[in-house]
């Protein structure tokens, strides 16, 4: 049978104000993490695969990228759940419907283009012939799950979030009702699960980021009691300050290090009002809207035009302007009309339930 939402009466509505999240879906501080997120995947990258010469500095920042790539997400995921219809289909329906149109159509268009060139993200083998079975792991992106390679440079990341995506509704519900000190807990808890990960089955390393993802659920239940006291002014040098929980690492156990520093930004986000420096907070707002064609391009562009025989002057030159090209044309070709098409389907469909 399905769900009713409930009528919305003034008693409602100052129920859901009072336990809501003090951010909301257009936040200077979130488009500052996720902008410097991409930015440190992109140079983490660049100069490797440039000028092919790597250094462990560039590996750090390139995977705290992704790591603030998955609190930040968490956090923004579990605030859209917050403003959904609470019933089964606006927690659960509605929700997987949404990430299915804001994630698969670009990284399907990515992955397609890589398959009929038969390039590849390795630069030591930038060409390859790819099976149908890769082609098709990729496209569900199950690489992690099928064991096969990536076709497109940064996807391996794509498949944890899918599986975490399905997490989420669930956590949204448990941990919406209860203690904060619950919620702290669980994260206990993934830490020795995600040590036992890798001796269990590599197709279960979503486990092993688990308390990465969870960090970004504590940083949105502490933002529902937490007051935003802190200027905005400092937030900027408050991230910089979670940086060295990570930039320490060393590779033999970078791990505790990614659930430490995921830890400490989520708890670090909540306390600070927006930042008000509209030059940087215009900057960061571009980036992040961005961000996901930067992420899925950037290697493709970074490869071709240094492999590119002409002066390196000229190479650099082709360089930024595709640098900034392709990632705004998928974004106004691809992503922002799936995402609206995923919006207003998404919306039909939660009308109808109402309707009857």
């Amino acid at each position: 049978m399905p769900d009713v939402a409930e009528p919305v009466t003034a008693e409602t509505k100052n129920e859901r104000r009072a336990v809501s999240s003090s951010f909301h879906a257009a936040s200077a501080n979130l488009d500052l993490i996720r902008a410097f997120a991409v930015l440190c995947v992109f140079f983490g990258h660049l100069h490797p695969l440039a000028f092919h010469r790597d250094s462990l500095l560039e590996w750090r920042f390139a995977q705290m990228g992704v790591l603030i790539f998955f609190v930040h997400t968490s956090f923004v995921l579990m605030l859209s759940l917050e403003r959904s219809p609470q019933t089964r289909w606006g927690v659960f329906g509605a929700f997987y419907l949404r990430r299915f149109f804001r994630l698969y159509p670009l990284s399907m268009f990515c992955v397609t283009v890589a398959f009929l060139l038969g390039v590849s993200p390795d630069v030591a083998a930038p060409f390859r012939h790819w099976t149908w079975g890769q082609y098709l792991s990729n496209m569900a992106l199950t690489i992690n799950l099928t064991y096969t390679d990536h076709m497109v440079g940064g996807l391996w990341t794509l498949p944890l979030e899918v599986q975490m995506y399905i997490a989420l509704p669930f956590l949204f519900l448990w941990a919406g009702r209860r203690p904060f000190g619950y919620l702290i807990s669980l994260w206990v808890l993934c830490v020795p699960i995600a040590m036992l990960q890798p001796h269990v089955s590599e197709r279960l390393d979503v486990l092993g980021y688990a308390p990465c993802f969870v960090a970004g659920v504590i940083a949105w239940r502490l933002s529902r009691s937490a007051a935003r006291r802190l200027t905005g002014w400092l937030w900027p040098a408050a991230f910089v300050a979670t940086w060295p929980a990570f930039l320490i690492a060393t590779h033999k156990n970078e791990m505790y290090y990614r659930w430490a520093f995921c830890l400490l930004l989520g708890f670090a986000i909540p306390w600070f009002r927006e930042l008000p420096f509209r030059p940087l907070t215009l900057i960061a707002k571009y980036v992040a809207k961005y961000s996901y064609g930067i992420y899925l391009s950037h290697i493709a562009v970074i490869l071709f035009c240094f492999g590119l025989p002409m002066p390196l002057r000229d190479q650099w030159l082709i360089f930024v302007c595709l640098a900034v090209i392709c990632p705004a044309a998928v974004y106004h070709c691809i992503e922002q009309p799936m995402i609206e098409i995923g919006r207003k389907f998404s919306n039909h469909l939660t009308e109808r339930l109402r309707s009857r």
